[in-house]
């Protein structure tokens, strides 16, 4: 007598056992602890949201003291500009009471999930900060070496004028640049390569961050002050190909945050 069952192909195959209440327990244990692992929580859109916020509040309330004080975060800003300055009533309310309301819904959700999760508290965030610190001070040498070819860092020499304001254009840059290049243009392309074209996720990935990259590059020549130089183009090429892989590994907010980080060393703390 066989002790099986017929699996698709019309064969005999072994039964498969039933799990005892305690290894169903013990699984769900085992899952818990992957979605509260460092790893998973801080990768999570949440986690990255939650860890980002910080950054458009800096750049927001810097607002309230010199506005206009960072051409990236501004340009970024022109759909949100023109509706402040041509506010499109919606049942009665101004357009940008719905932005920030959802603003506001997204990070209370992000509370919730992270509190439910038992993963809300200070120590995972400081890792987060710990972690992009690194990943800042790598950015520039990994991003130069294609024009040097070497990796090469140049220390501190630290030029702590005007530091507040320094401080505001860098939360601006990380929050609103990652924000459109990462999440939305890099993840847009990736989508569409991947889904619309049926390439392999790898080379989608690889697309998307020289597109996005390319662009992110490109985008600052229309800054003011911005002399369209080839090393220049390279350098921010190379560097947003990077913050592309920080996106896809470690999520939004240890991008936006590496950023942030990196111009604030660039401005206030690099030699030479």
């Amino acid at each position: 007598m066989t002790d099986g069952r017929e699996d698709d192909s019309g064969e005999i195959g072994p039964e498969t056992p039933e799990l005892t209440a305690e290894e169903l327990a013990q699984l769900e244990a085992e899952r818990l602890a992957a979605e509260r692992s460092y790893f998973h929580v801080t990768r999570s859109l949440s986690g990255g949201l939650l860890f980002a916020l910080p950054l458009l509040a800096v750049y927001e309330l810097g607002l309230l003291f010199k506005p206009d004080n960072n051409a990236a975060a501004a340009f970024l800003k022109m759909p949100i500009s023109w509706l402040q300055r041509n506010p499109v009533e919606l049942l009665g309310a101004d357009l940008l009471v719905f932005i920030n309301a959802a603003l506001i819904a997204a990070a209370l959700l992000a509370v919730w999930r992270m509190g439910k999760l038992g993963a809300l508290h200070g120590g995972t965030f400081l890792g987060m900060f710990l972690e992009s610190g690194v990943y800042a001070m790598l950015l520039g040498p990994l991003a130069l070496a294609p024009l040097t070819g070497e990796f090469r860092f140049e220390g501190f020499a630290p030029h702590l004028d005007r530091l507040p304001l320094k401080l505001v254009i860098s939360a601006g840059a990380g929050f609103y640049e990652e924000a459109f290049f990462r999440f939305l243009l890099l993840g847009a392309i990736f989508y569409l390569a991947k889904e619309l074209g049926k390439l392999h996720p790898f080379t989608a990935g690889a697309l998307a961050l020289v597109v996005s990259g390319a662009i992110f590059s490109a985008a600052h020549f229309l800054m003011p002050g911005e002399p369209a130089e080839l090393g220049a183009f390279i350098f921010r090429l190379a560097a947003g190909m990077i913050l592309g892989v920080i996106f896809f590994v470690r999520g939004f907010g240890i991008a936006a945050w590496t950023h942030a980080l990196f111009d604030l060393y660039v401005l206030s703390f690099a030699a030479g």
